[in-house]
């Protein structure tokens, strides 16, 4: 079976797709989209299904862009840091090295506070796992935790 690279695109219910991720100029895409305002953990089991899926497919996932919906309740902060660890956890597996955490500035401070506390909290296993961890607020640059010297070879 031939294996294919791809990017995994998560969105939560009530995110919409980020400005700067141009899927013509992105290869081969997955995306699992939150269609319906459930408990936030249900968008947990259907990333994890279809990371499973893709990958008994042949898909190899190099990097993982995540589309946070600026919600700032337990539920939403709670599932959200599960979710990005499990996406950590996988892309370490796989030997991939790219996680981007994503929220529209329209959103709000709190929104974008959150992303950035989220992205804190995950650098340190980021780090460990040799994922570089970036976060991307509208359409600004992105904020980079320093790559691991894996990532940093792989780019030059």
């Amino acid at each position: 079976m031939r294996t294919r690279s791809a990017t995994l695109v998560v969105i939560e219910f009530g995110a919409s797709w980020p400005r700067w991720l141009h899927p013509a100029a992105s290869g081969d895409l997955a995306v699992v989209a939150q269609h319906y305002e459930g408990p936030p953990t249900d968008l947990v089991g259907q990333v994890a299904n279809r990371v499973q899926r893709l990958t008994q497919a042949g898909w190899h996932l190099d990097a993982v862009t995540l589309v946070v919906n600026g919600r700032t309740d337990l539920d939403a902060t709670g599932a959200r840091s599960v979710l990005a660890r499990g996406l950590i956890a996988h892309l370490k597996s796989a030997g991939a090295c790219h996680l981007t955490l994503s929220v529209s500035d329209t959103l709000g401070v709190r929104a974008v506070h959150e992303l950035m506390a989220l992205a804190a909290s995950l650098e340190p296993m980021a780090r460990a796992s040799e994922i570089v961890l970036a976060a991307r607020v509208g359409d600004e640059q992105p904020i980079f935790s320093r790559p691991p010297e894996r990532a940093l070879a792989a780019t030059g």
